[in-house]
């Protein structure tokens, strides 16, 4: 049951990095009125939340062992 769990909320913070990473590339598309610097800083925002999910998804495995135990 524990595996299920892991597996759940594994898959939920891929799901948000994988939205995420297709937001990059709708920005260019769709917000045709921002400036340069407005879409930069947009980018960076969805850049820091992939390498958040990518660093929970790192430790995940040692924190799940940790409430577990």
């Amino acid at each position: 049951m524990q595996h299920v769990i892991l597996s759940i909320i594994t898959m939920s913070i891929v799901w948000y990095a994988w939205q995420n990473f297709k937001w990059i590339d709708r920005l260019k598309a769709s917000d045709i009125e921002l400036t340069d610097e407005q879409r930069q800083q947009r980018q960076m925002q969805y850049i820091m939340r992939i390498v958040f999910c990518l660093v929970i998804l790192a430790m995940l495995p040692f924190i799940f062992t940790f409430i577990v135990k």
